[in-house]
């Protein structure tokens, strides 16, 4: 049963757990949700809040829905993305190991001038900067960056960032919506600085990703988020897939 005072809406928390659970694999690609009727019930929440969760997923690009049959996991969860990685609890989970998230950076400041011109900003305009750790069994294996409008969701920074998804926060929470992504995965060798984050040795390979993620604002596509993460090669998978256009 979900918590009866929590900071977060009903609806929100069961998104939320729902989303981990396909992150996690529990629910897997094409399987089938429990019902609206079967979610009310185990999670003692009203069909509302449930058809609003299942809406939230719907509109993240997790879920479909099919006519006269139900609601099933989408077979691929990344939206408008040629390159893919797997997602860090999905990846840590899959090798039995314990993912864990250090804040490094959470703070806002002004748009440098390449900031500002991958996010589509006014020069020095608010941005928000979060630069975290990602680790399995205390091990770091996966540096990360965004950059954000402050505008776009200014509560951002009062969130615990060491245990929830940037994504999924501004997705369900703050009712952002990302409607594609453009990434550049390229692999490559690690910098000196960028070793001592991962722990690793210099001129080691790793994954660079450079990902711009898209909201929709008055029939509008404008970037979102800029994203940067370095991924140790020898604890991701990359999927590369075909897509058609959104």
């Amino acid at each position: 049963m979900l918590s009866k005072s929590p900071p977060l809406p009903k609806y929100y928390q069961l998104a939320r757990r729902l989303s981990d659970q396909i992150a996690a694999g529990t629910l897997g690609p094409n399987d089938q949700l429990p019902t609206e009727e079967e979610l009310s019930r185990d999670y003692h929440l009203s069909r509302g809040t449930v058809r609003e969760a299942v809406r939230l997923l719907e509109n993240d690009g997790l879920v479909r829905r099919e006519r006269g049959r139900g609601t099933f996991v989408t077979a691929v969860r990344q939206p408008s993305s040629l390159f893919s990685l797997m997602p860090f609890s999905e990846a840590m989970h899959r090798q039995n190991r314990e993912p864990t998230t250090r804040v490094l950076q959470a703070t806002t400041l002004p748009a440098s001038e390449k900031v500002a011109e991958r996010l589509a900003l006014a020069p020095n305009e608010s941005v928000i900067h979060i630069a975290r750790l990602r680790l399995a069994d205390n091990q770091p294996v996966v540096y990360e960056e965004r950059y954000l409008a402050h505008t776009l969701c200014p509560g951002l920074l009062g969130e615990d960032l060491t245990t929830s998804s940037v994504h999924t926060l501004m997705v369900f929470k703050y009712g952002v919506s990302l409607v594609k992504m453009s990434h550049t995965v390229e692999v490559g060798q690690l910098s000196d600085i960028h070793a001592q984050h991962l722990a690793a040795k210099p001129d080691d390979k790793a994954i660079f990703v450079d990902r711009l993620t898209y909201t929709e604002i008055d029939g509008s596509r404008l970037p979102a988020v800029w994203f940067q993460g370095i991924y140790r090669e020898d604890s991701y998978d990359l999927n590369v897939r075909l897509q058609s256009s959104l």
